[in-house]
């Protein structure tokens, strides 16, 4: 059953009109994401208007798309001038850009897209295999079980955010 919905979702978004419209939407995604303050969440605002004479798939692609597209963009601001495009690539200016200033600017940027592109498509897969499973799950969640994760939630934030103290966090 899984296997027909993933060469569903897959078929769809093979069909040429969609690889056009996902083509144009990492570009432009990828446009904004280079420009330093236009986060990722920003260029999804302001290309959702676009996207209301497509239909739901292709709206949907687009908008995946420019998210991608303006999360990688990032990298790019934050290896060359250590300003990252997107607050999602600010550890990326810590590595990129001193490699930058030894001239392998090139590298850095190959390293960075590189690496989001297979972490997109790990993540890509990893949704389209668990959840199915992990919806299954969540349905049989009860009132004690989100209370429970809520206050798991919490004590994770606080613990991060501490420096050992979990309380003061």
């Amino acid at each position: 059953m899984t296997v027909m919905y993933i060469l569903d979702a897959v078929q769809t978004v093979c069909m040429p009109m969609n690889l056009l419209i996902l083509l144009i939407s990492t570009l432009a995604g990828l446009v904004m994401g280079m420009l330093p303050g236009l986060s990722a969440t920003m260029a999804i605002a302001l290309l959702t208007g676009l996207t209301y004479n497509l239909s739901t798939q292709s709206a949907l692609i687009s908008l995946l798309g420019v998210y991608v597209g303006s999360i990688s963009g990032g990298c790019q601001s934050a290896n060359l001038l250590n300003i990252p495009g997107t607050p999602a690539s600010a550890a990326t200016a810590s590595d990129g850009f001193p490699m930058a200033n030894q001239g392998k600017g090139g590298y850095a940027i190959f390293l960075a897209t590189t690496a989001s592109c297979l972490g997109t498509l790990l993540s890509v897969v990893c949704v389209m295999t668990l959840t199915p499973v992990l919806t299954g799950i969540s349905l049989k969640f009860g009132a004690w079980e989100f209370f429970l994760l809520a206050i798991f939630g919490i004590i994770i934030c606080g613990s991060l955010t501490s420096g050992g103290n979990a309380l003061k966090g």
